[in-house]
């Protein structure tokens, strides 16, 4: 299982719990994740299993309604949170230069986060993805010197500075819509999540 739809099955139960597994699958589908995380319906069951046997996850109980079978119910342990955070972390401060999945990811869960530590990692990324930009074109210039590549593997790279400078973009917009108090984050008045600051 990808490490993305572990990240976005453990992030939908603590954002819905006490949840089942069909209503996740129904939620999740109407996030398109099958098209941005391919995430398919039953890989959200063999997650949920998954995670269950890590510890990450665990049953609270059964649900029936009318003549349906009875449903299980998930909540997430202690670890599980702090599972969510570590990866919802490592997300949030790494620029992948090739593979959107991972900010999407983030976004559907940046409100377990603080505000000020999204607004901080933002402005990390938009620097960060400056630096992915200037990598790209070194390897755009190694093409062009090599007798072996193909001089046609450079439009990989500008592919990938285009997506990128099209992330910042979004970057930006996002910043400037979290400082102008935008959503909600974990300890905002509203939220039901507490911020975990450094000490």
């Amino acid at each position: 299982m990808s490490n993305i739809t572990r990240l976005v099955v453990l992030g939908a139960v603590r954002q819905f719990e006490p949840v089942h597994g069909y209503f996740l699958r129904r939620e999740l589908m109407t996030w398109h994740v099958d098209e941005w995380a391919n995430i398919q319906p039953g890989s959200i069951y063999n997650a949920l299993k998954s995670l269950k046997q890590d510890g990450y996850i665990e049953e609270a109980g059964t649900e029936a309604a009318g003549k349906r079978p009875e449903r299980t119910i998930y909540r997430t342990t202690p670890q599980g949170v702090v599972e969510l955070m570590r990866m919802l972390r490592q997300t949030l401060w790494t620029v992948e230069t090739f593979d959107t999945k991972p900010t999407m990811a983030l976004t559907s869960f940046m409100f377990l986060l603080s505000r000020s530590e999204v607004v901080a990692a933002l402005k990390f990324r938009m620097t960060e993805i400056d630096a992915k930009i200037a990598s790209n074109g070194f390897d755009i210039a190694d093409v062009g010197h090599s007798t072996t590549t193909p001089a046609y593997v450079r439009e990989i790279f500008e592919l990938s500075s285009l997506r990128l400078r099209a992330e910042q973009e979004w970057a930006k917009g996002l910043y400037e819509r979290i400082t102008a108090g935008n959503y909600v984050f974990a300890g905002d008045p509203g939220s039901r999540v507490e911020p975990v600051e450094p000490k």
